[in-house]
């Protein structure tokens, strides 16, 4: 017999596997994504640490790349792909509301100025 291939499942096929696995049980999320029981179960013991993985990654990639445009001047001190602590994710939070609530919501965008 041939040696299984090992398979690598990215986050979001886990995070769907553990919500079929809460509605309707491990051995049925384990049929429908087609993959071992003992897996579905690994991920739902996994599944704050693989959620908490999701936000740091995004949350640091949003952060350096709102820097790199000069979008966020004060950036957290942390922005590897460790842990954010609250602090720093309250300051995200606060920083990404500022970028999307605007005090001119009323009026009307006419478009970026020519700064030439």
């Amino acid at each position: 017999m041939a040696p299984c291939k090992r398979r690598a499942y990215d986050a979001e096929f886990k995070l769907k596997a553990i919500s079929h696995a809460v509605e309707h049980g491990n051995r049925a999320a384990a049929r429908e994504f087609n993959v071992n029981e003992s897996m579905v179960r690994k991920w739902r013991k996994q599944q704050d640490d693989l959620r908490q993985w999701i936000i740091n990654a995004w949350a640091s990639t949003v952060v350096r790349a709102f820097g790199k445009a000069g979008i966020v001047t004060e950036m957290p001190d942390n922005t590897s792909d460790t842990d954010f602590d609250e602090t720093e994710l309250a300051m995200l939070d606060a920083v990404f509301a500022q970028l999307f609530n605007s005090d001119t919501e009323e009026e009307e965008f006419e478009g970026f100025l020519d700064e030439e």
